[in-house]
């Protein structure tokens, strides 16, 4: 098997980029998991906004990497085509990230054995852990006192077109110290809200008589035909995907009923089951997920390099 060749790219060609999702597809039927977030996969398309690492086999796609770096924080996802493990690609482009962008932390989702190996044989080590959590739905979810709100709060759905930049606002108010979700921006809201999956009647807004117009708690969820359910693989699961409140409003008893207003939602729709990711750091949030019955099913790993390497030059 001959040495990876690496390429670096600050822009993908269409026919490269449906390459990536081609290798991607391949090893997440293997893997039965995804290598690539959905963040990484829409910026394969995107103009500038990441690093792209290609390594290739001859001319043969055989592993990506691509590499973020977002108020001088820097992230990192590859996947490697199953017909090219084992032969150092996988190494190839986590020595070509660490040397992109030295101190960049790389995401291993689901934590396989190969991810494992891999960053042990490179001297990698755990930096952060994000749960997948999930949960039956069942008419119970439907129960009036489940979805009370406080008094003074009122529920209904987004409206495109007028609730973008309350719910930005909200939604960086609630999670300023999050290295992901604080960031969006009106661009990263409109990317979703193009998506095949996206249905406003899924974003429930809460207001307040106090401020009518400011968004002060929020359950966005998601129903993609992608994320199959763990209790019957042939049906798709919901997903409880973001669930914010203001700063402003905490403290208010609004984070239980917010999310049960969105699982009430998936639950009319007849999904068999909601998944959630959350950090394993978010103790409240995990006490809260536990209360409401999620259990743990999966750990995607987030690793780091005790030592920084520097580019040569």
């Amino acid at each position: 098997m001959p040495v990876p060749m690496l390429s670096r790219r600050t822009v993908l060609t269409p026919d490269t980029a449906m390459q990536v999702r081609g290798l991607e597809a391949r090893a997440r039927a293997l893997d039965g998991m995804g290598a690539l977030s959905e963040q990484a996969l829409l910026w394969l398309d995107a103009v500038g906004r990441v690093q792209h690492l290609l390594a290739y086999a001859d001319d043969t796609l055989a592993g990506y990497a691509q590499v973020a770096v977002v108020d001088d924080e820097a992230s990192a996802e590859l996947v490697v085509d199953p017909d090219h493990r084992r032969h150092g690609v996988g190494r190839a482009l986590l020595d070509a990230v660490a040397m992109q962008a030295p101190g960049a932390r790389v995401w291993a989702h689901g934590n396989l054995a190969p991810a494992r190996a891999l960053a042990a044989s490179a001297g990698w080590e755990v930096a952060r852990e994000l749960h997948k959590m999930a949960r039956p739905l069942s008419t119970d979810d439907l129960a009036p006192d489940r979805v009370a709100l406080p008094d003074g709060f009122w529920a209904r759905t987004f409206e495109p077109g007028r609730d973008e930049q309350a719910w930005l606002e909200t939604n960086a108010a609630a999670f300023a110290h999050h290295p992901e979700q604080g960031r969006l921006g009106l661009a990263d809201l409109a990317e979703r809200m193009a998506q095949g999956w996206f249905d406003p009647e899924g974003l429930i807004i809460v207001e307040t008589r106090e401020a009518p117009g400011r968004v002060a708690a929020f359950h966005w969820t998601k129903v993609d035909p992608e994320q199959l359910s763990s209790l019957d693989p042939s049906r798709t699961a919901g997903e409880v995907y973001v669930v914010g409140v203001h700063p402003a409003y905490q403290g208010r008893g609004l984070g239980r009923p917010v999310t049960a207003l969105g699982l009430a939602h998936l639950a009319r729709l007849g999904l068999p089951e909601v998944v959630l990711y959350v950090d394993g750091d978010n103790r409240a949030a995990v006490r809260t997920y536990t209360g409401l019955g999620f259990r743990s099913i999966m750990v995607d790993v987030m690793y780091s390099h005790p030592v920084h390497l520097v580019p040569a030059g």
